[in-house]
Formats: structure tokens, sequence, C-alpha cells
């Protein structure tokens, strides 16, 4: 098993990542966690391919435990939903002595998390990540919350977990789309890291697109170590942090313009394409860097589809990200690899051209 440490300065915490790990769990929570009750909030998929386990998991908690099983969708990331996970909690007698854990994907993880920072003023908090996504990404860093007016994220709080236990297992029933998602958002840390990274990923993307155990390992350990360390250094989002939003702009808007249908890995990918152009158009990535950051992006072409979207729409909804300052759109684009540059803001013509660019090149020709 490895273990990753996120050194934060208040509240550092450990990210667990192993095959098989999940069968640990219960002993891991019954030494650290001896005097706390456990309450678990899981993907309804998740609980039906692992029921066994996961019953198993709460039987073996020596203190009182429940579960509260939630379909994952962005119209479940909702004040509803976190109303019924508080009201479970309340009606099941669990107080402050509770350790909540997230088992599922980004949706679960950012909804449970802020469950746990709003109930009682905020109980122990953990991740258990079962998407290449939630791993190398959602389930570090303390981001936690609730989509609310057509708008992601908008509601929640800065709230990190005690820890976070990655059982690379639960992958071999991720569903392919699933793995291309997770692959898009490690692809934003080729962008961000460093050159090792970027090589080491555009040799390997076919492995890593079909679960190759050591591939993924790897990019899972490399992703979450820049995270974890850039984290560490801006917990909540006011300097360097915003470097982990590199194409997140795009996507947001997207996936509200399109009812959320489209999945964020998806967006994310959009996204980064759009941030290329967007950095090439703008003068400030060269068009042969352009054109090699981009033979990355382009091995998703045939794996994603993006249907035809409103680009004034979209424009509106960029105009409601929580990122903007004083109004204006700030996006952050890249000159270089590891060579980013935050707030940066963009001529709204630039930005449509960028949109009809990621439009053409994700679409499928009819």
């Amino acid at each position: 098993m490895n273990k990753i440490k996120i050194n934060l300065p208040e509240k550092p915490y450990s990210f667990y990542l192993g095959e098989n790990i999940f069968d640990k769990l219960d002993k891991f929570i019954n030494k650290n966690y001896p005097a706390h009750s456990v309450f678990i909030v899981v993907d309804k998929t998740v609980y039906k391919l692992y029921k066994l386990r996961v019953d198993s998991f709460l039987k073996s908690i020596k203190n009182k435990s429940n579960k509260f099983i939630l379909t994952a969708s962005e119209e479940n990331k909702s004040f509803e939903s976190l109303k019924k996970i508080h009201s479970s909690l309340i009606k099941n007698n669990f107080g402050r002595d509770t350790l909540l854990a997230a088992i599922g994907g980004g949706i679960i993880g950012d909804l449970a998390g802020f469950a746990a920072a709003t109930f009682m003023r905020g109980i122990p908090f953990a991740q258990v990540p079962t998407t290449l996504l939630a791993m190398v990404d959602s389930s570090v860093g303390g981001k936690t919350g609730i989509n609310f007016s057509n708008t992601k994220n908008v509601i929640g709080a800065f709230y990190q977990p005690g820890f976070i236990y990655a059982d690379t297992a639960f992958l071999k029933t991720l569903p392919k789309k699933e793995f291309i998602c997770g692959v898009g958002e490690i692809v934003k840390y080729a962008f961000l890291t460093n050159k090792y990274f970027f090589n080491f990923l555009t040799r390997n993307f076919e492995k890593a697109i079909n679960g190759d155990t050591n591939v993924l390992n790897r990019l899972i350990r490399n992703s979450v170590a820049y995270k974890g360390s850039v984290v560490a250094e801006d917990e909540k989002e006011s300097g360097l942090r915003k470097v982990l939003n590199l194409g997140h702009t795009f996507a947001h808007a997207l996936e509200v313009e399109q009812d959320h249908k489209i999945k964020h890995g998806e967006a994310v990918i959009f996204g980064l394409a759009c941030a290329l152009y967007t950095s090439k158009e703008i003068g400030i990535l060269t068009a042969d860097r352009f054109k090699r950051y981009f033979n990355l992006i382009r091995e998703f072409q045939d794996l994603i589809t993006i249907n035809s979207f409103d680009k004034r729409k979209i424009y509106n909804i960029m105009l409601r990200d929580k990122k903007n300052l004083q109004g204006k759109v700030k996006f952050v684009l890249l000159s270089g690899i590891g060579d980013i540059l935050l707030n940066v803001e963009v001529d709204k013509k630039v930005l449509y051209s960028s949109l009809e660019a990621g439009e053409r090149y994700f679409q499928k020709s009819k």
C-alpha cells in the first residue's frame, strides 16, 4: 500500500493507495477512530456491485454504523439530498462522534463532504473514491459542495478529509467511459507538472485508458502528489491552487449548458482543448507547442462526442463562474508544460472562436 502525505499546515492527512485495501478499512477505522460511529454515503451502483464487501465492512465496525445509498447524478447533488443525509443522521441518533465516509465518485464525495462540514458544525470525514477521476482529483483538497440555481458547486465549503482510502480494485468494474473521464483529468496534470509526466502519459495513453494497473498506479500517485503539494501551499484557492482550474471554466459552463448530460471528465477534455486553443490565439502558446500538446488531446477524438451548444449561453454561464474577479471572466491558460498563467482576461471573440474550434473537433462528422 502506498501512502502520500497531504501536508496542510493546520490539518495534514494521508492518501492511501493499493489494491483490495478496502478490506482493511474496518481495522484502520477501529484503530484510528476507536470512539467513533461510522455513517457512509455510498453510490447506488457501487453498492449494487460490492454489497457484500460494503455490508461486511459496516458489520466489522466496533461502534454503531449505518449507510445512506444515493444515485450519483448532478441532479442529486442538491439541497434536497443534503437534507436527506442530515435527516438520516438525526433519525438514527448519530452525533459529533461520527465519522462520515463517502464511498463513490466525485459527486458522492462532494455532497457527503458538505454534509459532514455542515452537520453539527462539522464532523470527521473520509473519502473512499471508487472512480479514477475521484482518485486523482476530487477526493483530494477538501472542496465540497452542491449545485444550486443551475450553477455547479456554487454552495459549499473547504472541508478536508481525515484520510483518503483509494482501492484500485474498484476500477476493475469501472465503465470505459469513466476511465476516459479519469484520464482526461490526468491530462490536466500532465500539462501542469513537467515534461516527464507529460511524456509518460503520452507513451502510455492506451494502457491508461485500458486500465493497466502499473501505469494507473504511477499516474494516480503523481497526480495526487502534485495536487497535494499545491493544496498544501494554497488550501483556499487564493493564488497557486487556481492552476488546478485549467480547462475548467470552459468545462463547467458546458456541463450546465448541456443540462449535465455530459460527463465532467468529458467536459474537462473539451475545456482543455479550448484552453490550448485560447492560449495559442492570444499569443502565449507557440504554434509548435500547441501542436505537440494538442496531440495528447487528439487521442480522445474518437472516444468522446460533444453535442452542439449555444456559445452565447455558455458565455453567460461563464459570467457566473465562482472564479471570476470583479465581474469579469478569468481563465487559467498555459505557455508551456508547467508554465501556467492565472487570471487571464480574454476577448469575447477569442472565446467564441475557441468554443467553435472545440465544437468542430469533438463533433462526429455527419
